[in-house]
């Protein structure tokens, strides 16, 4: 079955590709790298069936339609993305869900644009600020300099981009079926086209070696911080994530899942995803109750 993907143009003429669906609070889903919002389906079709609108959007420069010429990938543009697709969509604020490159995303919007965003779920990616810049933390995260050289393109593109496959292994060793496969073919099949995997490999490119000052205050604001046992980083670096976030913050740690927590322990990820959202529904009710006159 064909999925339906909208276009939509912002005011500064940035444009988006997404997919939606149902009706209810806004949830906005927002991929990695290397994958596509296509690994979001079933999770998306989740939240519908729960009362939620799930809006799941090509990151910029992943679709040929999404790609600005001298539009740049550094970390302040990208985290004004989130809030650019919210006005594209006249839409106020949402529950921002971000997975890898989606995570640095979500974290930097809530810091920027605090009353943009409800809550934010960020997924296997802890806070920029806790990231240590030790020599094994460096090697396993090597790909970060991999990706900035001048030869990086050819390189994921050779033998059928093999160095696709070393990540998916490299991050989720215990990841294996058809979820898996599809999302591979997905991602592959995306950066088929030059364009889209020139933009994705932007996004490493513009990444400054130390971290940028604007988004370095965490938000203040709710948020579910989702992590697996099997990956790169430590899962103690999620968990006090959630110690520098607002009050109802709280981590999902999926057990034997690497990098991709939500896909490889989708079930428990979207009951928890629900039952968060409800979470941050019912406060955000009683903070308007607390905050309207008496009559």
């Amino acid at each position: 079955m064909t999925e339906k993907w909208s276009k939509i143009a912002a005011a500064d003429g940035q444009g988006f590709v997404f997919a939606e669906a149902g009706e209810g609070p806004l949830i906005i889903l927002l991929h990695g790298f290397p994958d596509t919002p296509q690994g979001w389906e079933r999770i998306a079709a989740g939240l519908a069936d729960a009362g939620y609108r799930a809006v799941r959007p090509w990151l910029r420069g992943y679709h040929p339609d999404t790609i600005v010429e001298g539009r740049p990938y550094d970390p302040v543009t990208i985290a004004s993305d989130p809030v650019t697709f919210l006005d594209a969509l006249g839409e106020r604020d949402a529950i921002l869900v971000g997975h890898d490159w989606g995570a640095s995303m979500v974290y930097g919007a809530a810091t920027l644009y605090p009353d943009r965003v409800r809550a934010i779920v960020p997924i296997a990616i802890p806070h920029p600020t806790l990231l240590p810049r030790n020599p094994s933390t460096l090697w396993a995260a090597r790909h970060f300099l991999a990706l900035k050289m001048p030869w990086a393109e050819s390189a994921v593109r050779r033998a059928d981009f093999a160095y696709l496959e070393t990540l998916y292994r490299r991050w989720s060793p215990n990841w294996v079926g058809a979820a898996r496969e599809r999302s591979l073919a997905d991602a592959k099949s995306a950066f088929a086209d030059e364009r889209s995997l020139s933009g994705a490999l932007d996004y490493y490119r513009a990444l400054p070696l130390r971290p940028v000052a604007e988004l370095a205050r965490p938000p203040s604001i709710p948020g579910l911080v989702v992590g697996g046992t099997s990956d790169i980083l430590d899962r103690d670096l999620y968990e006090r994530t959630v110690g520098l976030l607002g009050a109802g913050s709280d981590s999902l740690i999926v057990e034997g899942a690497g990098h991709w927590p939500h896909r490889e322990g989708e079930e428990a990820f979207l009951a928890r995803l629900i039952a968060f959202a409800g979470e941050v529904n019912q406060a955000d009710s009683a903070s308007r109750r607390e905050d309207s006159p008496p009559s």
